[in-house]
């Protein structure tokens, strides 16, 4: 099963960039006398930048707009005043954190835990659509000190003051305070998700799937031909890799296939693709922010076959070693065809200090990639199971911990998957969607 394009599996090459490429050919022009005087002046420009951006941009201790070299200060992020371009520091205002799903607003200059103090349902309703949710599912109140600890420092409550019609945003509806008059703070799901409805219970080493195994798994195809996996996690979203649309940036030419096993069998409902969204920092010739969005054109109705996964909570943690899925069409051994059926392998997370080890992947793994499989080889994910699903079970609930982006080969010694890190992508996935939610 894998994985990535060839541009991203050409690792040979990936410390040249294009402007290295054109900076190592006019070099190559150059008399070796003249390199001292070149290299010099180099490093003096190089110090010269650094001393001017370190002056003008230094956003230390404030927010940093990322559409332009602007810093605002960090409460006037969230305030209903739009200071960057595009307004996005008025975006990814809300979140839910931690094992509990515990809301938090950022208000006043910090992330704060919502309070249940005067809690209404129409709140959640707003606090889900800032997360590019439709709808709610529920709202509960949880003690605070079975909150996690990070959570129990700085608080948020609604204010009571205003009229429903008025709480259209969350961040501009809650005031700051020391605690919880109520010693109660909010939970909130805005999805059904994560759930196996009726199933029973080849990747490389891995094992053929079963209807309802994996409800949450698409086929992306271009043209009517299997390319990558995706993941559903609404019911118009389905996560994917940005190396696999990079190139093939047309919505038109691609369509998804969702709750099948089988390639070959009488075809399943193709839905058609309205948008796709890359990260904007994703570069064909690098290996990071390996994440794109795919909007369909209509939304997915959901049964025992066809069910979202759930996007796992920011903050939370998945511990080393725990056992996790990974599944796809892709082939079942390097550089083989892939396969007719959904495949699946059982595989464990490693830990960023032993993927980057000299022997292993020798630094290149970055906080925001993960690491999952085993350095003995044997079980992986392979060519075309890009983009797709890697999830782990936490309390009955299966989330979504990776998208599959890339490696070298299959299933070799020392080479286990590498996997796009889901919690590390939360805030742009959700700014995404609300975004178009708000359109």
């Amino acid at each position: 099963m894998r994985r990535c394009s060839v541009a991203l599996c050409s690792l040979p090459n990936l410390w040249l960039s294009d402007a290295d490429a054109v900076a190592a050919q006019i070099l190559s022009l150059l008399p070796l006398k003249f390199f001292p005087f070149i290299i010099i002046g180099i490093i003096a420009l190089i110090l010269a930048l650094a001393i001017g951006l370190g002056f003008h941009f230094d956003c230390s201790g404030k927010y940093r707009c990322r559409t332009s070299f602007k810093c605002i200060d960090l409460a006037a992020r969230c305030n209903g005043v739009s200071d960057c371009r595009d307004a996005e520091d008025e975006h990814r205002c809300v979140r839910v954190s931690g094992q509990k799903a515990v809301l938090q607003v950022f208000t006043a200059a910090s992330w704060r835990t919502v309070c249940w103090d005067d809690w209404k349902a129409h709140y959640a309703n707003v606090a889900c659509a800032q997360l590019g949710f439709p709808s709610y599912v529920r709202s509960d109140e949880l003690r605070v000190d079975l909150v996690e600890e990070q959570f129990q420092e700085e608080f948020a409550a609604i204010n009571h003051l205003l009229p429903d019609d008025k709480v259209t945003a969350l961040h501009q509806s809650v005031f700051a305070r020391e605690g919880c008059t109520s010693g109660h703070v909010v939970t909130l799901k805005c999805i059904a998700c994560g759930r196996r409805m009726g199933h029973t219970s080849r990747i490389v080493g891995g094992n053929v799937s079963s209807l309802m195994q994996w409800p949450w798994q698409v086929s992306l195809q271009f043209q009517g031909y299997h390319l990558c996996g995706g993941s559903v996690i609404t019911p118009t979203w389905v996560v994917t890799a940005a190396h696999c649309v990079y190139d093939l940036y047309v919505p038109k030419s691609w369509t998804i296939q969702v709750g099948l096993v089988s390639l070959l069998d009488s075809p399943a409902p193709s839905h058609l693709v309205e948008k796709i969204i890359y990260h904007s920092k994703y570069k064909p010739k690098r290996l990071g922010n390996d994440i794109a969005l795919m909007k369909l054109a209509g939304p997915l109705t959901f049964n025992e076959m066809i069910q979202p996964v759930c996007l796992p909570n920011t903050e939370e943690n998945f511990q080393d070693g725990k056992m996790c899925w990974t599944s796809g069409w892709g082939a079942t051994e390097d550089g083989g065809d892939a396969s007719s059926v959904l495949n699946h392998a059982a595989v464990p997370l490693i830990s960023n200090k032993v993927c980057n080890h000299r022997d292993v992947y020798g630094g290149i793994i970055s906080p925001s990639m993960l690491c999952a499989g085993y350095l003995k080889g044997g079980v992986d994910s392979c060519q075309g199971d890009s983009g797709g699903p890697l999830v782990c079970q936490d309390r009955r609930v299966w989330k979504l911990v990776g998208a599959t982006s890339f490696g070298i080969g299959c299933a070799e010694v020392n080479k286990p998957g590498v996997y796009t890190r889901i919690t590390a992508f939360l805030d742009w996935i959700h700014e995404q969607m609300e975004r178009d939610l708000r359109t």
